[in-house]
C-alpha cells in the first residue's frame, strides 16, 4: 500500500484507461521537447558580457575545457535564474511526470525527472519518483541509486549511503570500481602512486581517504563520499541529456569536471567582438566548496595544522575537488591549541578550541562538542563527546586523550544545531616528537596571562586558561606553560634544572609552501633584536614533573611569525631537550 501511495503522488493525475502506443510515445517525444526548451533557454538566458577567452590563460586543461581557479577577492555570487527558465523547467517537469505515469519503469524518463526536480529544488518529490520507479521497474540497481541521489538531495546522507552501497554490492566489479575510484580527485604526483595500487590496496586506500574527507564524524553518514557517488549518478544522467545550442555532447572530460566540482552553479556567455562576435559559454561552480579530500595522502601524508594566522586547508582555491555539504548551513575553522604531555610510554594530548557564533546561531540550544581520534593507519580508535562552554557569543571545549606515542590525526569538532553552524579542526600530529628515552618536555601552553594571581601547578589548573588562537597582540603578555619530565635526582633526593626561553623570528619562506602538509618542516629562525626572553634555574622532587609557569612580556615586538623556544637542561644528567612553539603576533596580511 505505501508503494501505491508514493506512486499516485508521483504521478497526481494518473491516466486512466488504455493508452494507445502513439499516444504513450506522443507524451514522450512532448517531454523531450520541453527538456530540450529548457536546457537551450538554460543557456541562451545566462547572463552576457563582453571579454575575450585564452587557452593560454588556463590554470588546467580538462580535455575540451579551459579551467581556471578563481581566488578568494574574485569570489562572485551566483545571478538569480530568470522566470523564463524557471517556467520551463517547471513546464519539463509536469511533461516528463505525465510520460512518468504511462513508463514509470524507464529510467530514460524518470532520470531527467529527478533531475529537475531537485534542479528545481523539490527534493521530495524527486525521492518519491525514485521509489515509484523502483516499485515499477524492480531494478535492483538504479533503483537505489536515483533513490540515494534522491536522499542525498534531502539532506539525508545516512540513509542516502546505504542506498549507494546496496547499489554498488549488486554490480559487476569494474562498474563498481568505476564509480568508486578517486583518482579525479587526488593530485597528479599521488594519482600515478595511487594507479600503481592492485584493486585490494586502492580500496583501502579509498576507505582512509573517504574517513578522512567525512566533512563532520558529528553528523551521521559521510557526505563527502556520498555526494562522490551521487555526482557519478548525477554524470549518467547529465549524459543522456539532450544536446542543445551552446551545449557540448557528453564524454570523459564532463564526467572528469562533474566528479570533481559537482555541476555548474551558474553560466555566463563571454561575447568576444575582436573575433567577429564569437561566443563563449563559461560555467560556474559553487563558490563555497571546500576542499575535503586530502590530495597527497600517500606522498605527504595527511597534513598537520599550519602555522598560527595561515590560511584554512580546506578553502583551498586551487583544490582539485570541492563540496559544499547541505546538512550544515557553514563550516568554519575551528581556533584551538594543542598540547602534548609525556605519560609514561604514552603521550596526553590536549586540545584546547572555541567556536565563535555568527548572527544566525543561537548559543540557548547549546553546542555539541566531541574529539575524535584516528590512528596511524586513519582508522577510528577514540571518540570523546561533551557540551561546549558559552561565553557570549564564543563556545569552547576542552578534551584530553591517552594516546601511543605515533603519528595520530585529531578531529575537534563542535555544532550548534539551531542554525547549523559547525566549527573544525582536524589535523595530524606526531606524538613521537615528545617521547623517548631520558629527560622529556611537554609542549609549552600558551595562555592567559597569570599576572599577580597564583601560578598553576598542573595543567589541570584552573589558572591555566590556554588561548584557542595563537595569534597576539603587540606589547600582549602571555602566560606560558610547561612541564619537565625525568629530570635526575641529586643526592638530596631534589631535581635540579636550568631554563632558557627565547622568542626568535620564524623565517615565513621555508615555513609557508603551503600546498599540503606542514609536519616535518624545518624552521627557519633568526635573532630577533630586542626579543624577550628568561633564563632562570629552579629545583624540583623526584619523581614529579617540573612545571614551568611564567608571564612573557612581548614588549614592542614586530609583527610576524615566532617561534617560542624553550630548553630545559638537567644539572644533574647533563642533558638537554627543546621544544618550540609558533605565535603570530599582530594579524598577518592577506
Amino acid at each position: 500500500m505505501r508503494l501505491l501511495a508514493v506512486l499516485a503522488v508521483v504521478i497526481q493525475a494518473p491516466i486512466q484507461g488504455d493508452i494507445s502506443p502513439d499516444s504513450a510515445e506522443a507524451l514522450r517525444d512532448r517531454a523531450r521537447a520541453a527538456e530540450r526548451a529548457y536546457e537551450f533557454l538554460l543557456r541562451s538566458m545566462a547572463p552576457s558580457r563582453f571579454g575575450t577567452s585564452s587557452s593560454d590563460r588556463c590554470d588546467e586543461v580538462v580535455g575540451r575545457f579551459c579551467l581556471r581557479y578563481e581566488g578568494s577577492g574574485t569570489r562572485r555570487s551566483d545571478p538569480e535564474v530568470p522566470g523564463k527558465v524557471i517556467s520551463a523547467r517547471q513546464l519539463a517537469v509536469e511533461m516528463l511526470r505525465q510520460a512518468f505515469a504511462v513508463f514509470p519503469h524507464d529510467i530514460s524518463t524518470a532520470g531527467p525527472l529527478l533531475r529537475y526536480l531537485v534542479e528545481d529544488g523539490r527534493a521530495e518529490e524527486a525521492l518519491a519518483a525514485a521509489r515509484a520507479f523502483t516499485w515499477a521497474s524492480g531494478d535492483s540497481v538504479w533503483g537505489p541509486l536515483l533513490e540515494g541521489y534522491a536522499l542525498h538531495a534531502t539532506g539525508d546522507d545516512s540513509t542516502a549511503e546505504a542506498r549507494f552501497d546496496q547499489a554498488l554490492a549488486r554490480i559487476p566489479r569494474e562498474a563498481r570500481r568505476r564509480f568508486e575510484r578517486v583518482s579525479y580527485l587526488v593530485a597528479l604526483k599521488e594519482r600515478k602512486v595511487y594507479d600503481a595500487l592492485m584493486d585490494a590496496e586502492q580500496e583501502i586506500y579509498e576507505e582512509a581517504l573517504w574517513r578522512l574527507s567525512d566533512p563532520l564524524y558529528l553528523t551521521p553518514g559521510n557526505e563527502r563520499r556520498v555526494e562522490h557517488i551521487a555526482r557519478h549518478v548525477w554524470s549518467r544522467l547529465l549524459s543522456d541529456a539532450p544536446v542543445v545550442y551552446r551545449m557540448q555532447r557528453w564524454d570523459d572530460d564532463l564526467e572528469q569536471l562533474t566528479v570533481r566540482y559537482g555541476v555548474p552553479s551558474s553560466r555566463e556567455r563571454l561575447v568576444n567582438w575582436s573575433a567577429m562576435i564569437s561566443e563563449t559559454m563559461v560555467e560556474y561552480f559553487d563558490p563555497d566548496q571546500l576542499a575535503y579530500v586530502p590530495e597527497t595522502l600517500r606522498t605527504e601524508g595527511f597534513p598537520g595544522a599550519p602555522p598560527p594566522g595561515d590560511p584554512w586547508p580546506l578553502d583551498n582555491e586551487r583544490a582539485r575537488s570541492g563540496f559544499a555539504v547541505r546538512s550544515i548551513r557553514r563550516l568554519v575553522h575551528l581556533d584551538h591549541q594543542t598540547s602534548r604531555f609525556p605519560v609514561g610510554d604514552s603521550v596526553v594530548l590536549r586540545v584546547d578550541g572555541a567556536l565563535a557564533f555568527d548572527s544566525a546561531a543561537d548559543p540557548r540550544s547549546g553546542v555539541r562538542a566531541a574529539l575524535f581520534l584516528l590512528d596511524r593507519d586513519y582508522r577510528h580508535s577514540q571518540r570523546q563527546d561533551g557540551a561546549a562552554r558559552i561565553s557570549g557569543d564564543t563556545a569552547t571545549a576542552t578534551f584530553e586523550a591517552v594516546l601511543p606515542a605515533e603519528r595520530v590525526v585529531y578531529s575537534l569538532e563542535l555544532l550548534e544545531p539551531e542554525s547549523r553552524l559547525a566549527g573544525r579542526a582536524r589535523y595530524a600530529i606526531d606524538l613521537s616528537e615528545i617521547s623517548g628515552p631520558g629527560l622529556l618536555l611537554s609542549d609549552i601552553v600558551v595562555a592567559h596571562p597569570y599576572g599577580d594571581g597564583d601560578l598553576p601547578t598542573g595543567r589541570h589548573d584552573p589558572e591555566l586558561r590556554p588561548l584557542t588562537r595563537l595569534v597576539v597582540a603587540p606589547g600582549d603578555t602571555l602566560g606560558l606553560y610547561a612541564e619537565a619530565h625525568r629530570l635526575m635526582p641529586a643526592a638530596d633526593e631534589a631535581t635540579h634544572y636550568a631554563v632558557r626561553l627565547r622568542m626568535r623570528r620564524a623565517a615565513e619562506p621555508a615555513l609557508l609552501a603551503r600546498a599540503v602538509g606542514w609536519i616535518g618542516r624545518k624552521l627557519g629562525l633568526s635573532e630577533e633584536r630586542e626579543a624577550p626572553s628568561l633564563e632562570f634555574e629552579g629545583e624540583g622532587v623526584a619523581g614529579h614533573p617540573a612545571v614551568l609557569a611564567v608571564d612573557l612580556p612581548l614588549g614592542d615586538l614586530a609583527t610576524g611569525l615566532y617561534a617560542l623556544e624553550l630548553t630545559v637542561t638537567d644539572l644533574i644528567a647533563d642533558r638537554s631537550r627543546t621544544v618550540i612553539r609558533l605565535v603570530r603576533v599582530g594579524e598577518p596580511k592577506r
